[in-house]
């Protein structure tokens, strides 16, 4: 007897279904792939940066654009060069750094220098008018820069601006970096002074530790050899004791007395030394809980000295990278 099949269902539907359970296992191992591209990019992209987002790679392009800026009302051709990492502001300072015969003042929208210096672009003095945008999201700024003939308002341009313009954007990223790398190199001196500290903490803590062991290994003998002096006192207080009973003679109890004075004064004296014994070997406890302590330090500053310099080291390859 052929199997009955319910009413409205085909017996070719068992097969839909798995093709359906197939398919959506195949989009789960993509999305599962494709999470784990993302959070190896993610992991890749946080290695080649600070938390503050200083990039430890050079990976940028240095090219001079093509705009204009404002002398007062005429529009001069003017050159634009990117500075990473770096808000307007900063730019305007380091541009003012690059330039120390360059005296700018703000005039309009612009930064105006007169008559300054910019070799390359004119063997006679320029003005110089300079822009700063800040793109915060790509943290960047755009340095614009125009030449201009002192009094006539003409342009000074030609290769030799250019090449000279991109020659300073060269300068200026570079400047950047050097702050960045000055930075960590403060960093780099407090770690280490930090790496030292744990090392001498580590050094003082083996010592203590060392000397302790010294000192309760000298109380220890201290103790044996008043034990074995106490073992031999007694001795003599018994024979003097027997002499003493059997004879009663004065004499030999003055002896009896006087051993027994010297065995009072070594159980005194070994009260003392035993009572230094335990307060030694808390000592030596406490010495020897502080080594792997002051050590575990001492390992954590040297490590974190480490991540700093590997942080120095990478900007420094940063800045010989810029060209």
């Amino acid at each position: 007897m052929n199997a009955m099949v319910p009413c409205g269902q085909r017996s070719g539907s068992l097969p839909s279904h798995k093709n359906q359970f197939t398919l959506l296992m195949r989009t789960v191992q993509t999305l599962l792939a494709l999470t784990l591209s993302l959070s190896f990019v993610s992991a890749l992209h946080a290695q080649n940066s600070l938390k503050d987002g200083t990039a430890l790679l050079w990976d940028k392009e240095i090219n001079v654009g093509h705009d204009s800026l404002l002398d007062d009302t005429v529009k001069i051709p003017a050159l634009t060069i990117p500075i990473y990492e770096a808000s307007s502001s900063e730019v305007m300072d380091l541009l003012k750094s690059a330039m120390p015969d360059a005296n700018f003042k703000k005039q309009g929208n612009v930064m105006k220098a007169s008559g300054a210096s910019f070799t390359a672009a004119s063997s006679t003095p320029t003005d110089i008018l300079a822009s700063v945008t800040e793109n915060k999201k790509q943290r960047m700024s755009t340095l614009t820069l125009a030449f201009v003939k002192p009094t006539i308002s003409e342009p000074v341009e030609g290769p030799q601006v250019e090449s000279a313009t991109r020659d300073l954007a060269v300068k200026l990223n570079k400047a950047v970096v050097q702050q960045q790398i000055d930075t960590w190199k403060k960093k780099l001196s407090k770690a280490s002074d930090k790496t030292d500290n744990a090392v001498k903490d580590h050094d003082k803590a083996k010592a203590q530790k060392t000397k302790s062991q010294a000192k309760l290994e000298k109380s220890t003998k201290e103790k044996s050899k008043l034990q074995d002096e106490h073992s031999i006192l007694q001795q003599q207080i018994d024979l003097d004791n027997q002499k003493w009973t059997l004879s009663q003679d004065p004499k030999d109890l003055k002896t009896l007395t006087n051993s027994r004075k010297k065995i009072t004064k070594n159980e005194s004296e070994m009260a003392k030394v035993m009572s230094d014994e335990a307060n030694m070997q808390k000592d030596l406890s406490k010495n020897a809980d502080d080594v792997p302590d002051a050590q575990k330090e001492s390992e954590q500053k040297t490590a974190a000295q480490a991540d700093v310099q590997r942080t120095v080291d990478a900007l420094q390859q940063k800045m010989e990278s810029i060209r």
